[in-house]
């Protein structure tokens, strides 16, 4: 039996200040209905504000142009966030020795299976009497900020950009080996995600990359590991820029986008102000979630790399978004890192149809 969980209340009541938008998911069938319709009408005003703000700009769109925002606004409407993330279902305070919660993953059989940013140590922890059950060593101390689980094996990355495939994690004797490829620690490597339909490992860059020719690009960059020739490859699977991200702020809300997505906006801005903490998969539709702790935001991409949406993650409800993870039936896992207070999980099951 689950035990009382001490906390759920007082968090409940902190998150009541969410952030909400306008394609916020209705339990409700009529106000479902009229949500759609809303959506529908929303596209195409948004999208004959933009036509219009862009000749106020004396900038020319062709008709090309024109269609491909039409389709992009309408693929984003069509989106429905399937998490409340101002309820979450379950508050697990983690103990000590996970304050500084680094990754989370789910098993094969369902743990959650936890890091830390010191320690070569994967943590499994019950949900059920909320504690760890057992610890899994797998390497020297090192800053390792991801993990996941394919199969018998685990994966964790580490700063650096090297990738550790722990073979028969959970096997008494696990055997590790490490990966390279072009990322090292300017890369700055920050979540690492199984995406079960290609069988392969995602591992997300929060500074940029390097190109071969020397180039350093900055942007938001996916990397992929492939479990079969135990290879990472040396060009990106999926990314993401800051003329995407504005062109998803100025339709998603054209009157406010500057003030909703301000990180966005700022003067002389000479980074990329995304700082991915954390990666995930989702296990049904393939769409790919990306927290940013210091940015407070939560990104889906879509099964094609395309942005689709975006979440605000309240600074004084969740303190440093540092993991993700998916149970099999879609739920939503959450990990925060603790300050004077011990790290938190929360769980948010997926609103039903």
């Amino acid at each position: 039996m689950r035990k009382p969980n001490d906390i759920q209340l007082r968090h409940s009541r902190k998150l009541t200040l969410h952030f909400q938008n306008a394609r916020r998911v209705s339990t409700d069938d009529f106000s479902r209905r009229i949500s759609k319709l809303r959506a529908k009408v929303v596209s195409t005003v948004v999208c004959l504000f933009c036509l219009l703000f862009l000749a106020n700009c004396g900038e020319k769109i062709s008709p090309e142009e024109e269609r491909a925002r039409q389709a992009y606004s309408e693929l984003m409407y069509s989106f429905r966030f399937p998490y409340m993330l101002d309820k979450p279902t379950q508050v697990y305070k983690l103990p000590e020795v996970l304050r500084e919660i680094s990754g989370l993953g789910i098993t094969k059989t369902g743990e959650v299976g936890c890091i830390q940013d010191e320690q070569g140590v994967i943590f499994i922890y019950d949900t059920e009497q909320c504690e760890i059950n057992r610890r899994i060593g797998y390497g020297k101390n090192a800053d390792y900020e991801g993990v996941t689980f394919a199969g018998d094996d685990a994966f964790v990355l580490r700063t650096n950009g090297n990738i550790y495939r722990v073979v028969a994690f959970d096997g008494g004797q696990p055997v590790r080996q490490k990966h390279k490829s072009l990322l090292n620690r300017k890369n700055n490597t920050k979540g690492i995600a199984y995406e079960a339909g290609k069988n392969r490992i995602l591992a997300i860059c929060k500074d940029g990359y390097a190109t071969g020719d020397g180039n350093f690009i900055e942007q938001l960059a996916i990397f992929p590991y492939d479990i079969d020739s135990n290879t990472v490859a040396d060009s990106v699977a999926y990314a993401l820029n800051i003329d995407q991200i504005k062109t998803y702020a100025e339709l998603a809300s054209p009157e406010t986008y500057r003030e909703v997505f301000p990180m966005f906006y700022r003067a002389n801005l000479t980074t990329f102000p995304i700082y991915p903490s954390a990666l995930a998969v989702h296990p049904k539709t393939g769409d790919i979630y990306i927290a940013s702790a210091a940015g407070g935001l939560l990104f889906v991409l879509n099964s094609e790399g395309v942005l689709v949406h975006i979440e605000r993650l309240r600074e004084d409800a969740y303190l440093k978004i540092e993991g993700l993870a998916f149970r099999p039936n879609g739920t939503l896992l959450m990990a925060s890192e603790g300050e004077e207070e011990p790290g938190e999980l929360y769980e948010f099951e997926a609103i039903s149809d």
